[in-house]
């Protein structure tokens, strides 16, 4: 069963920011989650983060939500690691 990506206005704007190999080449992540939700390099964040998936690619991370019973993967940041986890901290 395929899910549906979905992505967060704060992430559409973070993966813009990147440069475009970086972009294409965490677009590709993104787009294999429709396949593969929990890949085997994805983990599930800690603490009040809980909720939330990472996937790393390079110095990058994607944090997203999964929603089974929806079949949709919310991609709900990308951002370099050292910014990752404060920015989504504030919005969650």
């Amino acid at each position: 069963m395929t899910y549906r990506i979905r992505l967060d206005p704060a992430a559409r704007k973070g993966l813009l920011r990147l440069p475009k190999p970086m972009r294409q080449r965490i677009g590709s992540h993104i787009d294999a989650l429709a396949t593969n939700p929990r890949p085997i390099d994805s983990e599930q964040l800690a603490g009040a983060l809980r909720p939330f998936r990472k996937v790393r690619i390079g110095d990058y991370r994607v944090c997203y939500h999964v929603d089974d019973d929806a079949h949709i993967v919310t991609v709900v940041e990308v951002a370099h690691r050292s910014k990752v986890y404060k920015t989504l901290d504030r919005r969650n």
